[in-house]
């Protein structure tokens, strides 16, 4: 029966391309290393590498062994993952990935009441893309995704157990342009410059729709909204985003909010794997964000 160590042998022979060399990092003897290749070449029938000049080859059913053995490893870790979380509620760690937007939104106020409490466990937390969220959630990198997810981008294999959304308005100085104007349209915005973070996928579908083919490519690429209200504040700069994240300023007359004459709205989900779920600890984090997040349903 084939197992990982099958497999990490067939990549370190692969990747140094000399028995000599992996035996080194093996940590075996070379005759010893060469045994276990026939041995396992035997069992499969079929050969694992071809010798030539430039060293050990790798042939196709060795290519198709580590292309499993990748998802298989995956597996593995997501299983082990599960078990620590199942046997950790006291000293163990929650592992959270949240978009841009959720860790300037609602992340200060979930971690202030995580803070407050005495939970026995930990969280750990790192801001990522869209797609990095979605791939480190799939290998058990994190717990716990929280990011701007539509409806028909949450994979199958996830449960979302909240979601939250807000419409999309620009900001501006007092004084600018666009300011005296109670609506505007998104082309209003393509003609002066602007400070936005990466627009998600979803979000940018909407965009496009609206704006006919016209780019909306900021002068500025920034996440950071603290940095992006600033610049807007002292120039003649535009920015957009959720309304919330602009209430303070906006209350106080720092900045001018401008809606958008076609609503435009942002969302964001939830998403985590429905058995890590099960875990006690993992659901008192999502519980905690439930504060601020609605159950989802489609």
């Amino acid at each position: 029966m084939i197992d990982i160590s099958d497999i990490t042998m067939i990549r370190v022979i692969s990747d140094v391309g000399s028995i000599n060399k992996a035996a080194d990092l093996l940590n075996v003897s070379q005759p010893t290393l060469s045994k276990k290749v026939s041995r396992l070449e035997h069992k499969i029938k079929m050969e694992l590498f071809s010798r030539d000049s430039a060293g050990m080859v790798p042939t196709e059913a060795a290519r198709f062994l580590l292309r499993e053995g990748d998802e298989l490893s995956t597996q593995l870790s997501i299983i082990e993952r599960r078990l620590e979380l199942m046997a950790n509620k006291v000293g163990g760690i929650v592992r959270i990935g949240v978009g841009p937007i959720i860790s300037q939104l609602m992340l200060p106020k979930v971690l202030l009441d995580f803070s407050e409490q005495d939970y026995q466990f930990r969280v750990s937390v790192v801001t990522l893309s869209q797609q990095a969220l979605l791939d480190q959630l799939k290998r058990g990198e994190i717990d716990i995704a929280i990011g701007p997810f539509a409806d028909d981008e949450v994979p199958d294999e996830f449960a979302a157990p909240l979601q939250t959304s807000d419409r999309i308005v620009a900001a501006v100085r007092d004084g600018h342009e666009l300011a005296s104007q109670d609506t505007i349209r998104l082309e209003d915005v393509i003609r002066f410059k602007s400070v936005l973070p990466n627009i998600p996928k979803s979000l940018g579908q909407q965009i496009m729709a609206l704006v006919q083919g016209s780019s909306l490519e900021p002068n500025i690429l920034c996440e950071n909204y603290g940095m992006a209200k600033s610049i807007v504040a002292n120039s003649d700069y535009v920015t957009a985003g959720p309304e919330t994240l602009f209430r303070t300023e906006f209350g106080k007359g720092e900045l001018i909010k401008l809606n958008f004459q076609t609503e435009v709205r942002w969302h964001c989900k939830c998403l985590v794997k429905p058995e890590i779920l099960l875990s006690p600890i993992v659901k008192e984090v999502v519980d905690i964000f439930s504060q601020y997040m609605a159950p989802y349903s489609k």
